[in-house]
């Protein structure tokens, strides 16, 4: 290199820190892809005790519900619990239960 030319500029970026890649073994859960699916709000439905003509605008009181369990039950063991009913149910199976179509 001669003595009138200067390195190439370096610049150093910064990128937020992945915890949900880096931290933690366990697959994030979206719940809110989940409350508006009409299969979780049917689910939702059955283990709140609501029947289907009592529960007017489901959108209403979902999002309570959901909180409650999660904080009462575990949010793991909710999750779970809505998969073991949607694999039981067997009206989907094509979906996985976000409601995405399976590849077959």
């Amino acid at each position: 290199m001669e003595d009138n030319q200067k390195p190439p500029t370096q610049s150093v970026g910064v990128a937020g820190f992945k915890a949900d890649l880096y931290a933690n073994d366990q697959i994030k859960i979206h719940w809110h892809n989940l409350i508006g699916l009409p299969k979780f709000q049917m689910y939702a439905t059955q283990m709140s005790g609501n029947s289907y003509g009592d529960i007017g605008n489901v959108m209403e009181w979902i999002m309570g519900y959901v909180q409650d369990r999660i904080q009462s039950y575990g949010e793991q063991n909710f999750f779970d619990e809505y998969v073991k009913w949607h694999s039981e149910k067997g009206y989907w199976n094509n979906e996985d239960v976000y409601g995405a179509l399976i590849k077959q």
